[in-house]
C-alpha cells in the first residue's frame, strides 16, 4: 500500500513524470518491453468490495 500523510496530493494513476515519456532507462537497460502508462494505471485499480470499503472509511 502506498500512503503518506505529508507533502502534496498523489495520484499514482497518473504519474507526474509519465512512463512512456520516460527515455532515461533506454540509455542503460534498453526500452521497456512490457511496461507502459497502461499498466501502470492498472496497477492501482481496485476491487469493487475494496473500493466500497475504503470509502465507507473516507466518510
Amino acid at each position: 500500500m502506498l500512503c503518506s500523510t505529508e507533502g502534496p496530493a498523489v495520484n499514482f494513476k497518473h504519474p507526474v513524470n509519465p512512463i512512456d515519456a520516460d527515455d532515461s532507462h533506454c540509455k542503460s537497460i534498453g526500452p521497456l518491453k512490457f511496461y507502459n502508462s497502461e499498466i501502470h494505471a492498472a496497477a492501482f485499480c481496485l476491487p469493487s468490495f475494496a473500493k466500497k470499503v475504503i470509502d465507507s472509511k473516507m466518510k
